[in-house]
């Protein structure tokens, strides 16, 4: 029987590249850098797909670069992704590991040039081993986050300081009953005196005006009226 055909001409497409590099106030020659991510992606026969500089610190939320890097990978659009250094790709370990993982979910390689990482989407035993590391960084840095987070509130009401959402602002009872004479709903008082419905109505109930709410709303009440 005839043989399939096979294009033996045909050379395997190279793989998509995107080169992230966030440039810190700290960087001394941040063009170096960028070069050498650029130099990397040549040795090892990558075409280039995405070139994305960041500006900024990366404890800032606003990294339009990052997300539009991983947006590509979402869609299939790159193959493998260079940074410089490891701690360019996530504000935190936590940060950084979700970021990883994400990648890691979408298939794509990822190489940090400085520390000599390169993490494969096949699982092998060395991508293994530094997620498994990564992710007990991660929870370290989660137990920490959580301590300071418990000590920062017993502290808090030992000083007597309120803790949690600040409560809304309570309304006279005469600014409320002169509100509902005029027949304004419940929803329209609370959004002109700057409280919430449940507020309003419980300061006429306590002057007998008003039947008491039943409960407090757990969104503050915004209950329909």
């Amino acid at each position: 029987p005839p043989q399939p055909r096979q294009d033996r001409g045909r050379m395997p497409s190279k793989k998509r590249a995107a080169l992230y590099h966030r440039v810190s106030t700290v960087d001394q020659d941040p063009a170096a850098a960028r070069k050498e991510l650029r130099a990397a992606a040549k040795r090892h026969g990558f075409r280039m797909a995405l070139d994305i500089e960041e500006t900024g610190s990366g404890a800032s939320n606003s990294r339009p670069g990052l997300a539009e890097l991983m947006q590509a990978a979402g869609r299939g659009r790159i193959d493998v992704v260079l940074v410089w250094k490891l701690d360019r790709f996530g504000r935190s370990a936590l940060d950084l590991l979700a970021n990883l993982r994400a990648l890691e979910d979408a298939g794509v390689r990822f190489i940090s040039i400085t520390q000599g990482l390169d993490l494969r989407p096949d699982g092998d035993a060395m991508s293994r081993l530094m997620l498994t590391m990564l992710g007990a960084v991660a929870e370290f840095e989660r137990a920490l986050i959580s301590e300071r987070t418990r000590l920062g509130m017993a502290k808090a009401r030992a000083d007597g300081k309120p803790i949690g959402r600040p409560r809304s602002p309570r309304p006279s009872a005469a600014q409320v009953r002169r509100l509902r004479k005029r027949g304004v709903s419940w929803r329209e008082l609370a959004a002109e005196l700057g409280c919430t419905v449940w507020v309003a109505r419980q300061t006429l109930a306590e002057k007998g005006a008003e039947k008491p709410p039943s409960k407090r709303p757990r969104n503050g009440g915004s209950r329909r009226v």
